[in-house]
């Protein structure tokens, strides 16, 4: 997929998974999430509103970390209440914190490149990353609704629990990582990058 010339909205930064690891949880996503605000499959979001004009500095990072980096095995399997109006599943790693430590790498550069008010970060972006997650469910209209699907997913999970394991889990692997440009609600998928050994194939 070419870089785009010129884009006009945020750009969105996903850590990209492998193929049935996205399926899945897109399906317990499509299952849960209210029909008329789903316009997004599942997603790890690592920046929510990065201003377009920076595309290309973005993208020089991205490319530097995937030329120098594997990835890495990823652990769904933990729903957790949003409040009252949502479900999300933590994502665990091994090697542990790898997210954590590519966003607090991207925003240090990120920070670097400000050169006037126009390059500025949200305040949401600006936050260290907290654990890394997939929303199943959000902007329920009850708390019931909530309660159902949490109960339902830690069913689904405790489905794939196998012998001597705690809690039953789905293995997968972190691919590389996705920009996209945000249209006001649905996200336009604009490029795809891929770590090391994670090509078509590996998973």
């Amino acid at each position: 997929m070419p870089p785009p010339r010129q884009l006009q909205s945020p750009i969105i930064l996903t850590l990209r998974l492998d193929k049935a690891t996205h399926q899945l949880l897109t399906s317990l996503r499509s299952k849960y999430f209210p029909p008329h605000r789903n316009f997004l499959s599942a997603h790890v979001t690592l920046f929510h509103a990065i201003p377009s004009h920076r595309f290309d500095e973005l993208d020089e990072n991205l490319n530097k970390i995937c030329n120098s980096k594997s990835g890495w095995d990823v652990f769904f399997g933990e729903p957790e209440k949003m409040g009252n109006r949502g479900v999300y599943l933590i994502c665990r790693e091994r090697p542990s914190n790898s997210v954590e430590k590519i966003h607090r790498e991207l925003l240090s550069n990120l920070k670097k490149g400000i050169k006037s008010d126009q390059d500025k970060l949200t305040n949401q972006d600006l936050q260290t990353m907290r654990k890394p997650h997939v929303t199943v469910l959000n902007k329920a209209s009850n708390e019931e609704q909530v309660d159902i699907c949490l109960k339902e997913v830690k069913e689904f999970f405790e489905g794939m629990r196998k012998d001597g394991q705690k809690e039953g889990q789905h293995k997968g692997r972190a691919v590389g990582f996705e920009v996209w440009e945000y249209l006001g609600g649905p996200w336009k998928s604009i490029k795809e990058y891929t770590f090391q050994g994670e090509g078509e194939g590996s998973g």
